[in-house]
């Protein structure tokens, strides 16, 4: 299965997957979801520092988080082609660099990461 196959699959996943209660519980869907796809569909071990060498996709890493300005309950994880938004209700967004959404996943009591940046401009 290739990279891209494998990235479809785990959105697919974390669609399916329960709404998460907080930043941690999300942060740990995120990685065990895709550290779950890629040890079932790669031979490749988990080795995060040959990330850009050995084709196995990698979960946010804590080196690459960033806070949001404007938006304290929110943290993004950079990643190589994709950031990875999470907030303090579980919700999760998972961006393009290019800025489209591939994921907006609610957190538990039903907000996006999307409605919480705007619910935020909004009261501003």
């Amino acid at each position: 299965m290739d990279k891209h196959q494998r990235l479809d699959l785990f959105l697919m996943r974390m669609r399916k997957a329960p709404d998460c209660a907080s930043l941690e519980e999300a942060l740990a869907l995120v990685e065990s979801t895709l550290n779950g796809v890629e040890d079932e569909f790669t031979s490749t071990p988990f080795n995060p520092a040959l990330w850009q060498s050995d084709g196995r996709l990698y979960p946010p890493q804590n080196d690459q988080r960033r806070e949001v300005p404007g938006h304290p309950e929110i943290v993004r994880f950079r990643s190589y082609r994709h950031n990875t938004w999470i907030a303090i209700n579980g919700a999760i967004c998972i961006t393009e660099r290019t800025g489209q959404c591939v994921l907006d996943k609610p957190g538990i009591d039903g907000r996006t990461i999307s409605a919480m940046m705007r619910e935020s401009r909004s009261t501003a």
